[in-house]
């Protein structure tokens, strides 16, 4: 069963990380992500608040709790390494 929240594509970081993007941003709640926009990484830190249409995020972008707002329609994308996601699934990501 193919979910619609497919991982689409991959990408080395730096320290040899792998990241993943991902569509579902409602599961990301909590987690901490990168978002990249038109390939380039725009912002880090993690999700603060999702919209429940998984359209929109808040992310809290540092310590003193400043928040950014990012939207799939202006473009943005939240990638997120594997070893992130799993305890936000509760389970281990099917790769394919």
């Amino acid at each position: 069963m193919k979910r619609r929240d497919t991982f689409l594509r991959f990408a080395a970081h730096p320290g040899g990380q792998r990241s993943i993007r991902y569509d579902d941003w409602h599961a990301l709640a909590g987690g901490r992500v990168e978002i990249h926009r038109y390939g380039n990484v725009v912002q880090s830190g993690v999700v603060e608040m999702v919209m429940p249409d998984s359209s929109a995020l808040w992310l809290e972008t540092d310590p003193m709790g400043d928040r950014r707002y990012f939207s799939k329609n202006d473009g943005y994308q939240a990638w997120i390494s594997p070893r992130d996601l799993q305890p936000l699934l509760g389970q281990a990501p099917a790769l394919r």
